[in-house]
């Protein structure tokens, strides 16, 4: 499969804020009566503008204004040119760098968090959320550990079951980088084994076109994972962003954001027991 999207320009948006009694479903200092409210991959509402591309306006909760564009610049899904680029990718290891620091000698692994290592800072362009996470040195997305992307499957972006069996999928058909065992966890505490580290999963999907299905690339699709480091609290990196050591304690209970606008990653949170050498 092929997959062509990327992000481009961004725009500066003037919005009236006056409020609109009538208009308003939601407490926001907006006026989104001009706009459509959207279906998303969750609760969180969402308005849109009228379709024009990359420029399309979207409003949140809060009042954020954002582009189509602009979310794509900042989103984690990164499409490769086509699945041998991919395969390249994930079973030519020789061909690439790794960029992650190896683990300090002197750190302890506590049973509670398994394998997690201490937060190191990832500063590189070429690694994204779901790479981050792995310790894959490059950027990859769900599903692609067998060399096949999975981005156009229906459920992808608006079912985060499915979307983590691909995660799971992934780390039992690519030995080269993962071992083999990897699971979905009843919750954030599960127990885990001395060889696995816990990671999070949600997926993000606003119906940017209006139509009622997700068509890439018309809409903004993302997934977004987080990672437990061995002080038990969590990092992140959002697509080509550095890192970011968190201090979250809990993303069940935090709001996941994509730039500024509120709550884009809204589906349920799931854990993933995962095992990387």
């Amino acid at each position: 499969m092929k997959k062509t999207y990327k992000a481009a320009i961004t725009c500066t948006l003037l919005l009236n804020l006056a409020l609109s009694s009538a208009a308003m479903a939601a407490p926001i200092d907006v006026d989104v009566s001009n706009l459509k409210e959207v279906q998303t991959s969750g609760p969180e509402k969402v308005w849109v503008g009228e379709w024009k591309g990359d420029d399309t306006i979207i409003v949140d909760t809060q009042g954020n204004v954002t582009t189509v564009g602009e979310l794509k610049e900042s989103s984690s899904f990164v499409p490769p040119a086509d699945d041998n680029l991919i395969n390249n990718e994930l079973l030519a290891p020789e061909l690439i760098t790794p960029t992650f620091e190896p683990d300090s000698p002197q750190a302890i692994l506590a049973s509670t968090y398994g394998h997690a290592w201490p937060y190191t800072a990832e500063n590189s362009y070429g690694i994204n959320c779901y790479g981050y996470a792995l310790r894959f040195p490059g950027a990859i997305n769900p599903g692609d550990g067998d060399g096949v992307s999975n981005v156009r499957d229906p459920a992808y972006f608006t079912n985060v079951y499915y979307t983590a069996g691909l995660v799971v999928q992934d780390g039992n058909t690519n030995p080269l980088y993962f071992k083999p065992g990897w699971r979905i966890l009843p919750g954030r505490t599960a127990a885990i084994n001395s060889d696995e580290h816990r990671i999070a999963l949600r997926v993000g999907w606003i119906d940017s076109n209006g139509n009622g299905k997700v068509d890439i690339p018309e809409d903004n699709v993302d997934y977004h994972f987080m990672l437990q480091n061995s002080s038990g609290l969590w990092s992140e990196k959002h697509g080509h962003q550095a890192s970011q050591n968190t201090g979250i304690s809990d993303p069940s209970n935090f709001v996941w954001s994509n730039g500024s606008l509120y709550g884009f990653y809204n589906s349920v949170t799931v854990y993933i027991a995962a095992k990387v050498f």
